[in-house]
């Protein structure tokens, strides 16, 4: 796209004279497909599924609150019971609770027992929800696997989009497979030609309740099984796949090396999401579609290992989050799944997070929330991050379509992010995300800076704020989308929409992020 719309970028340093510099709007990316109202979505780590919803007849309103939130806006989030105890999930039928965890004397969860009304628990999910029905192939038993498949088509088949076998095969013991690709492929083939026969489907002309395929992570390990290893292997030769799913991670606390990397300039450098985005998660992503596939983040967050208080508990998680997402939505992402949890001990025994001394959960500091009242977290409330969500899907919105902005010179590509979404049919620019990651501090004795952005010929438009006093602000009060905070799950404030006049430029602080929809 060009035309006569320019930015204008006004930078306010500290003790220098503005600069001004000019850039035409010119696209640094393809034009994306148009995005579905299941772009927004989120993965849950089943063993913590009771802390976030409850039972079928007493359900946790916190967490429904904020999905209903997001349904309100057209928004229809995929819901993903996956994770790392996932692989421990076994049926029971006659288990009264959803879930059951069986943990070690350090709190480590080796079982998770899922009873029917796990399943019926879905039905309290605001109406349209999907699901991805999560199978067991941690512990290498076709039964185990093949009962939770044919308890949640028996409960609730027509809730589920996509079957998923096995969570991050990457982190499974090296002797299983002997780092062998086409071995993890033959076994995988395996398991779901057996349960596909054991469901009694025909699959054939269905896209419904099909496979995930990979679910890896970018870690590098002896065994390759992203979706860019597995394509070549055969993994989709029946056509049995549906979509190419990959987790992204790139920081963690799992062990201190890591864990010091994990600092806000490090996570908020726009460049580095880029780099890891083009490097990692793309390769995989555009042979998927070369195949005539579809690809998803099928987990991501910004912190491996359960986050970092102070940073993923911050307004720094919701900047991250809104960007990454979009920088997702500009590489076709078909949908992406935030994940949610707490602490797990089998994870590493060298990482930051702990459950509570009391046993309780050690809620994932990079979570929406903390559903419940905790030793380690405190009181159940909603986190900073939450609001991010709401740009995303409002910016996305009406099956919007997306494309990345050239970085305007004068300002730095680490600092700034900005996305033009266009209509379903990519012929007219109807709004704009704007992503200011210049970090502001509280503390900070110099005054607040700016970006302002000269939109050029334009007939107005309105604007909303996703903004906070600073970037490491925890207080999710004080952290605001178009003036509302959601601490307790409810908008909380008067609804502030700006208006912008015919040609009239706009301001966006540092350390906030704008959505500007032409009028």
């Amino acid at each position: 796209m060009t035309g006569s719309m320019a930015i204008v970028a006004t930078s306010l340093l500290a003790g220098a004279s503005a600069v001004n510099t000019s850039l035409s709007l010119v696209l640094a990316s393809p034009i994306s497909q148009s995005h579905v109202p299941q772009f927004v979505s989120y993965s849950f780590e089943p063993a913590f599924w009771v802390e976030f919803f409850g039972e079928p007849d007493a359900p946790r309103n916190l967490t429904y609150t904020l999905l209903n939130h997001l349904h309100d806006r057209g928004a229809r989030p995929i819901i993903r019971a996956g994770g790392i105890t996932m692989d421990s999930m076994i049926f029971d039928s006659d288990q009264k609770a959803s879930i059951v965890r069986t943990e070690n004397s350090r709190g480590g969860i080796y079982r998770t027992t899922v009873g029917p009304t796990f399943y019926d628990s879905w039905d309290n999910f605001p109406e349209g929800t999907t699901f991805i029905s999560t199978l067991n192939f941690g512990n290498n038993s076709l039964p185990i696997a093949r009962d939770l498949a044919i308890a949640s088509y028996n409960l609730q088949k027509d809730k589920i989009v996509h079957y998923e076998l096995g969570n991050e095969p990457t982190n499974y013991p090296t002797s299983r497979w002997q780092g062998s690709t086409k071995a993890y492929v033959d076994q995988w083939l395996s398991f779901i030609t057996q349960i596909n026969d054991a469901l009694g489907r025909n699959w054939t002309g269905h896209s419904s309740g099909k496979w995930w395929a990979s679910s890896a992570t970018t870690d590098i390990t002896p065994l390759k099984v992203r979706p860019a290893d597995l394509i070549p292997a055969g993994i989709n030769n029946t056509g049995q796949v549906s979509q190419y799913s990959i987790h992204s991670y790139a920081f963690a606390t799992c062990e201190p090396a890591r864990e010091r990397l994990a600092t806000i300039p490090n996570i908020l450098n726009h460049t580095d999401l880029l780099r890891y985005a083009d490097h990692e998660i793309y390769p995989s992503a555009k042979l998927a579609m070369e195949q005539k596939g579809e690809w998803v983040i099928g987990e991501f967050n910004s912190i491996a290992c359960s986050g970092k208080p102070g940073v993923s508990d911050s307004f720094a998680q919701a900047l991250w989050t809104a960007d990454v997402e979009l920088i997702y939505a500009v590489r076709n992402a078909t949908s992406v799944h935030l994940h949610q949890g707490a602490t797990l001990v089998f994870q590493s025994n060298q990482q930051l997070n702990t459950p509570g001394d009391d046993g309780t959960p050690g809620f994932s500091s990079y979570s929406l929330l903390y559903p419940i009242n905790s030793t380690k977290r405190g009181e159940a409330r909603v986190l900073p991050v939450f609001v991010s969500q709401l740009l995303v899907v409002e910016a996305l919105s009406e099956r919007g379509r997306i494309a990345a902005l050239k970085t305007p010179l004068g300002v730095a590509e680490r600092e700034f992010s900005a996305y033009a979404i266009f209509d379903a049919a990519g012929t007219k620019v109807t709004k704009i995300v704007v992503l200011n990651l210049k970090l502001y501090y509280a503390g900070q004795t110099e005054e607040r800076g700016e970006v302002l952005l000269d939109l050029g010929t334009h007939r107005g438009a309105t604007v909303k704020r996703m903004t906070a006093p600073s970037v490491d602000e925890r207080d999710a009060t004080q952290v605001t989308w178009a003036g509302q905070s959601f601490k307790n799950g409810v908008a909380s404030g008067k609804l502030r929409v700006g208006n912008l006049e015919a040609g009239e430029k706009l301001a966006v602080r540092d350390s906030e992020a704008v959505l500007l929809t032409f009028t």
